[in-house]
């Protein structure tokens, strides 16, 4: 059996940088060895999907298209500034969202309100493009490619058996939700990927069966289940097999919201099933006063103890279960 836990994190559509979680390991590393007891790098494989370049290609060329090249040093100045603010910075997200209101830019032709056009490409725009690939363009089997290569680094770090723990951020739960529901086979799922079939081993928890705790942070997987009757099937956890490979292990699926966030929402009202399948809707409060108090909310759920406090008690109380 192994002696470490498996922590996968999942980014959203807010990340422009391959160091997304470093802010975001840190805290639950920091918080998990104060409650545990033992040093998080003992007790503890961390591994970040990052999914983001799949779909910078299209983000680029459709920019150019729209408001021409000119337009690039604002796309990389809001790239930069999105890559500090999904680190918790404060001062990046004002930076950026203080470029809201501008009606014109020099280079933007009539291109107008330059920054809430990058919004919509960068935020809406991945979510469309990801969406697509279901229907054969390919973006949904390159995502998923890339989260079974995270999986597979995890097996091969943590041991074939370890148990498994998911991070999601905002459309990183939803990526996540899709992937370990195709993993798990649901008949309502989409097949795996023949390329990420091609990343995994045939160990137990590169089949999802070691699947114990999943984290759903200020997700908009409501918005994305209505696409179903009745808000379809939700993901199973912790997973059919767990119980058989850690029968000491408790699991559990929260959904981690602000009201505040206009992004998330509780997803336990949806149905009797996504009652069942998820523990808890977290109500908290996120991010630093007064922007914690509107939609601004939203980058900040890994970046505070608030929300990775309880979660790294999760944690620290399977090691002990091991």
């Amino acid at each position: 059996m192994s002696t470490r836990l498996a922590v996968l994190l999942v980014h959203g559509v807010e990340s422009a940088g391959d160091q997304y979680a470093d802010r975001a390991m840190a805290l639950i590393g920091d918080e998990f060895e104060r409650i545990a007891g033992v040093p998080a790098s003992e007790a503890l494989v961390m591994e970040p999907a990052f999914w983001a370049p799949v779909f910078e290609e299209g983000q680029e060329q459709l920019s150019d298209r729209i408001a021409g090249q000119g337009s690039r040093w604002l796309v990389t100045m809001l790239d930069k500034l999105a890559a500090q603010a999904s680190q918790g910075s404060t001062l990046a997200l004002l930076a950026a969202a203080s470029t809201a209101g501008l009606r014109w830019l020099p280079g933007f032709g009539d291109a107008h309100f330059p920054t809430l056009r990058w919004l919509i490409v960068h935020y809406l725009g991945d979510a469309v493009a990801y969406h697509s690939g279901t229907d054969g363009t390919g973006h949904y089997e390159e995502v998923q490619a890339i989260l079974a290569a995270s999986l597979h680094e995890l097996a091969r770090k943590a041991g074939p058996d370890a148990p498994l723990a998911v991070l999601g951020h905002s459309l990183g739960s939803v990526v996540s939700s899709d992937f370990l529901y195709d993993l798990q086979g649901v008949p309502a799922g989409t097949p795996l990927s023949r390329a990420a079939r091609g990343i995994l081993g045939d160990t137990p928890l590169e089949r999802g069966e070691t699947l114990g705790w999943f984290y759903t942070l200020g997700s908009p997987l409501a918005l994305w289940a209505q696409r179903h009757p009745d808000f379809g099937v939700p993901l199973q956890v912790p997973s059919a097999s767990f119980g058989a490979w850690h029968p000491r292990q408790r699991g559990e699926w929260v959904n981690v919201y602000d009201p505040d966030d206009v992004i998330s929402s509780p997803l336990r009202p949806l149905s009797d099933l996504w009652a069942k399948a998820v523990t808890e809707d977290r109500r908290v409060t996120v991010g630093p006063w007064p922007l914690g108090a509107t939609p601004l909310a939203h980058p900040y759920y890994w970046n505070d103890r608030r929300v990775i406090t309880p979660i790294a008690s999760q944690l620290a109380q399977a090691w002990h279960r091991l």
